[in-house]
């Protein structure tokens, strides 16, 4: 697989992991704010199982990207030049 797939598939992992949490979260904080513990209990049934296993999946992805390519950085953008102090030159005195 080439590490741009990869790399793809680990930001959508995350992605997804993080939206599934945020989704867990917020459902039961309603749940609890409603007094329904049914609620809170069913969210975390329903949103946990796919969350937690897109959580895993993306964590294998980083692994496999910690040791793909180890000498070979990600390019980067061409940065401005450095700023250089003007020659001087010398005064006659």
């Amino acid at each position: 697989m080439p590490l741009h797939v990869i790399k793809i598939l680990f930001r959508l992992g995350v992605l997804g992991f993080l939206l599934g949490g945020l989704c867990i979260v917020l459902g039961q904080a309603l749940g609890l704010v409603l007094g329904d513990a049914a609620w809170v209990n069913d969210v975390a049934t329903a949103a946990g199982p796919p969350t937690f296993i897109t959580a895993g999946v993306t964590g294998l992805l980083a692994y496999v990207l910690s040791y793909a390519a180890p000498g070979d950085p990600e390019p980067v953008a061409e940065a401005a030049p450095e700023a250089r102090p003007a020659e001087v030159a010398s005064r006659p005195e």
